[in-house]
């Protein structure tokens, strides 16, 4: 009976799967369907539609292939370059002295790696927006799906002091080692959005806000993506998660329907 509750579990994985493989392809099939819109052409439908209905009244989702743009940039906190977006975060990298229990029930300590994450910044550059040939259009990245660039990544091992004090708000733990832990070092990441980064931004063009604005959209169907990755490679990844997901439900129908079989032969 075992067998058989096993082999209906799997199966019912494999359907979740096969669901999700069909979410991955509609997107994309939505995706390909898309045309890139100039957007001096998004403003003057915009202009038409306000001063016929008002304002508030503009909504049209669209599709924006440009470069990152801003006249207030802000600065990366560990390569000091013009960014639009900044993620920072500082990681501590220790060992935890812990009692591990072998094959033969003999405990025994060892020393295990562990990481937390103890500094966590994000910016944003005000009036952030993608600039292309035919003008500026602004973006409120707000529950975007963000496609962000690698800015920087060091470690710094715990007698070295070089790039604490560049990340804001974070200061070295105090007391990193005990007995039953040691700090090995720190690790700083930060990605983002450089100043002129090519950027793709699929969404809703609109002024509920009063401002015209790519921001997300309110049909929930409708994906919110801005991205220093192509409109290619965007569906790339698509298309190979589609895949993966689709192999591995019939990988789950197969497993799950040997062990239905094998768990009614066995009864």
């Amino acid at each position: 009976m075992g067998l058989i509750i096993g082999g209906i579990i799997v199966i019912c994985i494999g359907v979740f799967l096969w669901i999700a493989n069909g979410k991955k392809a509609e997107k994309s099939a939505k995706l390909q369907l898309l045309d890139t819109t100039p957007i001096k052409d998004i403003i003057e439908n915009f202009t038409s539609i306000t001063d016929s209905m008002g304002k508030g009244s503009f909504s049209n989702y669209v599709e924006v292939k440009g470069t990152a743009y801003s006249d207030n940039e802000i600065l990366s906190e560990l390569t000091g370059e013009a960014l639009l977006y900044s993620e920072t975060r500082v990681i501590h990298e220790y060992e935890s002295l812990e009692v591990k229990t072998d094959n033969n029930g003999k405990k025994r300590k060892e020393w295990v790696p562990k990481e937390d994450t103890v500094a966590s910044n994000n910016r944003w550059a005000v009036d952030f927006g993608v600039k292309d040939e035919s003008g500026f259009m602004l973006i409120d990245p707000t529950k975007s799906q963000l496609h962000t660039e690698h800015l920087f990544e060091k470690f710094e091992p715990e007698e070295e002091d070089n790039l604490a004090k560049k990340v804001s708000g974070f200061a070295k733990l105090s007391s990193p080692s005990s007995k039953a832990k040691r700090t090995i070092g720190y690790r700083y990441k930060e990605v983002g959005i450089r100043l002129g980064s090519p950027l793709y931004v699929a969404g809703n063009a609109n002024d509920r806000n009063g401002e015209l604005k790519i921001s997300m959209s309110n049909n929930k169907e409708d994906d919110f993506i801005v991205s220093v990755k192509s409109k290619d490679q965007l569906l790339n990844n698509l298309s190979s998660a589609a895949k993966g997901l689709k192999i591995g439900a019939y990988i789950l129908w197969a497993g799950g329907a040997a062990l239905l079989i094998y768990g009614i032969i066995s009864i």
